[in-house]
């Protein structure tokens, strides 16, 4: 049987909000996905490149601080930045497990190869208007694509975008055996229709964290 993956997502403007959701989803997820933007390539900002957030990011990283409950969960750290070959040791040190880079932001694809080496997964994420042949030069070098079921990133509770429903099933046929991972209006209407697709792991963000039990959201997903 085909088991999906779901993965609840954090979009911290501040490291005390990413403890808060953290407890949340702790005793509820395997994983978790945490979306760094830098403001830049998209316009929201988020932990750790807010201002106030450098320098106990850099003591953290200084301390090789762990992420909380990085012994619990494989965090997948989304980023939304330019130049990720800057940031992707750092957050390795805090204890990711998975980092995906989005091919339309300025990247050093060979870098962020290398800074993720062999311990770490490294996926390639691509909005909705970008065809999927752009990956087509990084074939065999990235461990998994991350589709954006939204149209706009960097902002959760966005309207599903239908054309992720055909780019799943192109991904599967253009890059057999990497697992396709969804992020963007992920919920009980949706996630049947990701999975038929032929979806291996859904990111939720607000219909998780927001939901009154977090623990059922994440089940009713699960069984989609």
């Amino acid at each position: 049987m085909h088991m999906t993956d779901i993965i609840p997502a954090i979009l911290p403007k501040s490291y005390g909000e990413l403890e808060e959701k953290l407890d949340i989803a702790a005793s509820h997820a395997h994983s978790i996905q945490i979306d760094v933007c830098d403001g830049y390539f998209v316009p929201s900002r988020t932990w750790p490149m807010n201002s106030g957030d450098r320098e106990t990011f850099k003591l953290m990283v200084n301390k090789r601080q762990k992420l909380p409950y990085a012994d619990d969960f494989a965090f997948d750290l989304d980023l939304m930045v330019h130049s990720p070959e800057n940031v992707i040791r750092d957050l390795i040190k805090l204890g990711a497990a998975r980092v995906s880079i989005h091919i339309e932001a300025k990247h050093d694809f060979a870098a962020c190869r290398r800074a993720a080496g062999d311990e770490v997964e490294l996926g390639v994420a691509l909005v909705a208007d970008t065809p999927l042949s752009r990956l087509e030069p990084f074939k065999g070098q990235f461990d998994y694509i991350q589709l954006m079921g939204i149209a706009s990133i960097g902002k959760q509770a966005q309207p599903f975008d239908e054309r992720v429903l055909e780019r799943i099933r192109e991904a599967k046929r253009m890059f057999p055996g990497v697992p396709i991972q969804i992020d963007g209006s992920v919920n009980a209407d949706t996630a049947p229709r990701l999975i038929e697709a032929g979806a291996d792991r859904l990111v939720s963000g607000s219909y998780i964290l927001r939901a009154e039990d977090p623990k059922k959201a994440i089940k009713t997903l699960a069984h989609a």
